[in-house]
C-alpha cells in the first residue's frame, strides 16, 4: 500500500494539473493576441507611411510641372475656372487625382488633390488673383495682404501682371489611418 501511495505522489508531481494547463493556455492566448495586435498596428502604420509618401511625391511632381509652365499661364492653367483657358490646349484645372490614394467620400469633386490660389470669383465665371485674399498658409492674412504685382499697393485683382504667385497644393484622402491631409505651399517668383 505504501508503494502505491508513493507512486500516486510521484505521478502527481510529474504532471500538470488541469488548472495549471488552463492558466498557461490563457497566458499564451493573451500573448498571441497582443502580438497580433502589434503586427496589425505595424501594418497599418506602414500603409499610412506609404500613403504619406505617395502624397508627398504627387505634390512635389505637380509643383515641378507647374514651375515648367510659363509664368503668365500658371494661374490660367491651374485655377478653378475654364473661362480663361482659351488658347492653352489641354488644361488640368485645379483638381487632380493621385494614383494609390482614395478621395474622401465627402469630397465635392471626388478627386484627391486641388490647387489653391489667393483668388476671388468674378462675374462671368472668371477667377482673379486677389492681393486681399485671406490665405494664412500662403502668408496672406486679414489686414496683411501681399503685393503680388509689386506695384506698391495691395488692392489689385490680377489676371496677368503678377510677379509673385503663392500656390498651395492640398491633398485629402481616406486611407489606412482614416482621413488624412497633406499640404505643400509654394511661392513662385517671376524670372
Amino acid at each position: 500500500m505504501q508503494h502505491q501511495i508513493r507512486r500516486a505522489g510521484a505521478a502527481r508531481r510529474a504532471g500538470f494539473s488541469m488548472v495549471e494547463v488552463m492558466v498557461v493556455a490563457i497566458l499564451l492566448l493573451v500573448a498571441v493576441g497582443g502580438l497580433s495586435g502589434a503586427v496589425l498596428s505595424s501594418l497599418r502604420l506602414s500603409r499610412t507611411t506609404e500613403e504619406s509618401s505617395i502624397a508627398d511625391d504627387a505634390a512635389r511632381a505637380l509643383a515641378a510641372r507647374i514651375q515648367l509652365e510659363t509664368f503668365s499661364e500658371i494661374f490660367r492653367r491651374y485655377n478653378g475656372t475654364d473661362v480663361d483657358d482659351v488658347g492653352l490646349g489641354v488644361v488640368p484645372g485645379n483638381a487632380f487625382d493621385v494614383p494609390g490614394l482614395t478621395a474622401r467620400e465627402d469630397d465635392p469633386d471626388g478627386r484627391v488633390g486641388r490647387v489653391v490660389f489667393p483668388s476671388v470669383e468674378l462675374p462671368g465665371g472668371l477667377e482673379a488673383l486677389s492681393e486681399q485674399a485671406v490665405e494664412p498658409r500662403l502668408g496672406m492674412t486679414e489686414g496683411a495682404p501681399r503685393d503680388l504685382n509689386l506695384d506698391g499697393d495691395v488692392l489689385d485683382l490680377l489676371t496677368f501682371d503678377y510677379v509673385l504667385l503663392p500656390v498651395r497644393l492640398v491633398l485629402e484622402w481616406t486611407g489606412a489611418g482614416g482621413d488624412r491631409t497633406y499640404e505643400l505651399d509654394l511661392l513662385l517668383v517671376q524670372q
